[in-house]
């Protein structure tokens, strides 16, 4: 398992799911939340068959990483996510027509792709 002084540094971060719930993200991992307990929510990898987890308080600040992947990270399928995530948001409170924020967020992550 991971050293768990190690991880106490581990930046975590959040966005939405495809259905609106929140998976965390931490060191290009995606987790989904498994379950809730008056003191922690525990959290399972999004990947079939991986023992990784993360435990966080309720105001899901970090408390520790238990397990280990048994896979690389998903770097390219989070930048996707958080893609698919700006471009949603932005319909929802934007009057920009959707193809366009579509090509706009496009160019954008084409240029932090080349820097």
């Amino acid at each position: 398992t991971t050293d768990v002084n190690q991880a106490k540094s581990l930046a975590i971060s959040f966005i939405n799911s495809n259905k609106g719930k929140p998976l965390l993200l931490a060191d290009e991992y995606v987790f989904k939340l498994n379950k809730n307990t008056t003191t922690t929510k525990y959290w399972i990898c999004t990947l079939n068959g991986c023992s990784a987890k993360v435990h966080t308080d309720l105001n899901s600040q970090f408390i520790k990483i238990v397990g280990d992947h048994n896979h690389f990270p998903e770097k390219e399928q989070l930048e996707i996510r958080e893609f698919r995530e700006k471009v949603k948001q932005r319909a929802i409170h934007e009057t920009t027509p959707i193809p366009r924020i579509y090509d706009e967020e496009c160019a954008k992550a084409c240029f932090q792709m080349q820097q």
